[in-house]
């Protein structure tokens, strides 16, 4: 890979992820991000939107409108956080404990996938550009 192309392969590899899990998940009809907390959740359990955007680092606007649109299918709720008044926690649902367990395998295959064809110096190293971009 071009060093300049850095930005440009990060941007092609998250389109590729999303095109994957579109096509393994194409029953549930959800976005990459969608999926990507629903999975959080489902491996991590109950946690605050805060934490959300610290993983994931979408746009605090972006993420509330994630959790909107998971709260009105049912998957997930919000609730006052009893350690911290001030906060939320959000959990699944019964129903989103099994949409979650389906994004779980899926994005695992994925994984597995990946993983089987990428050496560990090569997946530090991936870690590597991802610990820069954060910055």
């Amino acid at each position: 890979m071009n060093m300049s192309n850095i930005v440009a392969s990060v941007e092609r590899a998250t389109h590729l992820i999303a095109v994957e899990l579109e096509r393994r998940l194409a029953g549930l009809e959800i976005t990459q991000a969608e999926a990507h907390v629903l999975a959080r959740l489902g491996r991590g359990g109950p946690t605050s939107p805060n934490e959300l955007h610290r993983l994931f680092g979408h746009k605090r606007s972006t993420l509330t409108s994630v959790l909107d649109r998971l709260e009105a299918r049912g998957w997930v709720t919000r609730e006052i956080d009893p350690g911290d008044r001030r906060s939320f926690v959000v959990s699944l649902t019964r129903p989103g404990k099994t949409a979650a367990a389906t994004v779980v395998r899926a994005v695992d295959g994925l994984e597995r996938r990946v993983a089987d064809h990428v050496a560990r110096r090569d997946l530090e190293g991936f870690a590597a550009v991802l610990a820069a971009l954060e910055g």
